[in-house]
């Protein structure tokens, strides 16, 4: 039987220019004789215009496993509003040069290379630089299965060659649909067993070429997901549920 109640009360950080996070409580914090259960809201919001997302939060089922010190449940609500709050503002572009490619790189950013793709490129426009304009026309989403994570970014992709007096010559605009699936490792790491790429030619200046899917991507290799200063996590487990990522752990603060 609960032994304590503590009322909601509405709790906000401001992360950066663009971005808070609400993490009020939305039920109360209940103390029970062996644990402490709390609901957090976990929502990104605009700081200069807040306001409500176009979609709402999923129904989280917890399992009732508690040989963890910590539990902490993540939702893809979550990850899928600051995706939201960052596209919508405008912040989620990239450009990208040649100069940013490593020199021992076989890709390169210039028309001689596009030119082995695109050989009109390199007719049209011999021995030049390239410059990629990189922005998310949607925003990005996220799906969180018990089989893992499914990520959808849609990106659109501008070309252009860099004039010998540093102007821009726009060459063609790719639409890219992006969709990685990850399955998570009870060692905070993800495997990426499958990656797929669909490109769609929008625009060209230089005249059609052919675009097609890309091939399924296998890698072997897991990211280590990243932890607070002074922290020790021991007896990890990290799952992948229906509609939330579950990190369960005992703590030693150092």
């Amino acid at each position: 039987m609960p032994i304590l109640h503590l009322r909601p009360q509405r709790l906000t950080t401001k992360i950066d220019q663009v971005a808070g996070i609400n993490y009020s409580l939305v039920a109360p914090l209940t103390a029970m004789a062996d644990c402490l259960d709390g609901q957090l809201k976990g929502e990104f919001y605009n700081v200069a215009q807040p306001s409500p997302a176009p979609f709402g939060p999923p129904a989280l089922a917890f399992p009732p496993d508690h040989e963890r010190m910590v539990y902490l449940g993540f939702s893809d609500y979550f990850f899928n509003t600051a995706g939201l709050v960052y596209q919508q503002a405008g912040v989620l572009h990239l450009t990208v040069t040649d100069d940013m490619i490593p020199k021992g790189s076989k890709f390169r950013l210039t028309t001689t290379f596009l030119g082995a793709l695109i050989p009109q490129v390199a007719k049209m426009f011999p021995n030049m630089t390239v410059q990629l304009n990189i922005w998310a026309s949607s925003p990005p989403h996220l799906t969180m299965l018990p089989t893992g994570l499914v990520f959808t970014p849609a990106l659109e992709t501008q070309a252009f060659a860099v004039l010998p007096n540093s102007s821009l010559a726009p060459l063609f605009v790719l639409h890219l649909v992006s969709c990685s699936q990850a399955w998570v490792n009870g060692d905070l790491s993800f495997l990426l067993p499958s990656h797929r790429l669909l490109l769609e030619l929008k625009h060209s200046d230089v005249g059609p070429f052919s675009v097609s899917l890309r091939p399924l991507v296998r890698l072997q290799k897991g990211f280590p997901l990243p932890l607070p200063a002074n922290v020790q996590l021991f007896n990890l487990v990290l799952q992948s549920h229906q509609n939330f990522l579950l990190l369960g752990a005992d703590v030693h603060y150092s």
